[in-house]
């Protein structure tokens, strides 16, 4: 808390200076407040994994032909440019990877000046996308999943072989120069590991992003629960919420946030002017009262 120290009639008046809260995004602010849009390139159950924990339930079977065009990326572009905005922008899944042109849309992205990152599950990184990415001068990091320094552990969650491909994806961008995030969901299965995570990171030369554990999907299903140990350090510095300083899009669609782009209910509407709207802004006040998920992001940022 900031105190602001005043003097009258020689005493000392010590008074609390409230914090002032950030503006959350609008139509009206969002050159300065929409700092964040999510993009899917292909639907978010749409993944080459069935991780025990995924809230879109995704997995190898989904059949969704959902892919994102680079005519459709050309027209989101030009609507955060009507918009005034500059967010960041960050690929995610389901597993991006699975799109085929994928790294042309980052490579599009890179050329128009903004910032992004890649999220991604590391199993399917190679040396040709990594050479692409070591190029990419906007590119802030590729966040890539490991549950556990404990092959059996992480294995039990995405499957049999995967912590392998991670390790083996890690060490190709870190000798490329591609900066690394190694994401984690804390977890009732893994909790125990986490300050091994945070010594594998130590050593790589990279960060830890923790991911909270929502009660959706897969999750939802196999009845997982959060873990009940702390973070061994508190990686969460910034406390403002998904929707309030950003959108997903998906399939077309704006929505409040990633976690909530499979929930009928969180649809913002087809432009990205629509989605920063008063009713879409109203809807997405309700939804912070009444979705279970929206619980779980107001405990914490995520």
């Amino acid at each position: 808390m900031v105190t602001v120290v005043a003097e009258k009639a020689g005493a000392n008046l010590r008074a609390p200076l409230k914090k002032q809260p950030k503006p959350t995004v609008s139509r009206d602010n969002a050159s300065e407040t929409l700092k964040e849009l999510w993009v899917f390139p292909v639907a978010p159950e749409t993944c080459n994994l069935a991780c025990t924990h995924c809230l879109y339930a995704a997995s190898p079977t989904t059949r969704n032909s959902y892919r994102l065009s680079a005519g459709e990326l050309s027209g989101l572009l030009a609507q955060v440019e009507a918009a005034g905005a500059k967010p960041h922008f960050l690929f995610t899944g389901g597993e991006p990877t699975l799109h085929p042109e994928l790294c042309d849309f980052l490579e599009t992205v890179n050329r128009q000046g903004y910032s992004f990152q890649l999220m991604t599950n590391g199993t399917r990184i190679q040396q040709p996308l990594v050479d692409r990415l070591s190029k990419m001068s906007h590119l802030t990091k590729v966040q890539m999943s490991l549950e556990s320094v404990d092959a059996e552990t992480h294995d039990a969650i995405y499957g049999r072989g995967m912590q392998g491909r991670v390790l083996k994806a890690a060490g190709l961008l870190k000798e490329n120069g591609v900066p690394l995030t190694l994401a984690v969901t804390p977890m009732a299965v893994n909790e125990q590991g986490l300050a091994a995570i945070e010594a594998l990171a130590e050593a790589k030369g990279t960060d830890v992003k923790y991911i909270s554990l929502y009660d959706l999907g897969a999750a939802k299903d196999k009845h997982l629960q959060p873990s009940q140990e702390n973070p061994p350090v508190d990686h969460q510095t910034d406390t403002e919420l998904m929707c309030d300083k950003g959108v997903a899009y998906s399939e077309g669609t704006f929505y409040p946030c990633p976690v909530l782009v499979k929930e009928p209910e969180a649809k913002l509407g087809a432009r990205l002017a629509e989605a920063l709207g008063p009713d879409a802004r109203r809807k997405v006040a309700l939804l912070k009262k009444s979705h279970s998920a929206c619980q779980v992001c107001l405990k914490g940022s995520t």
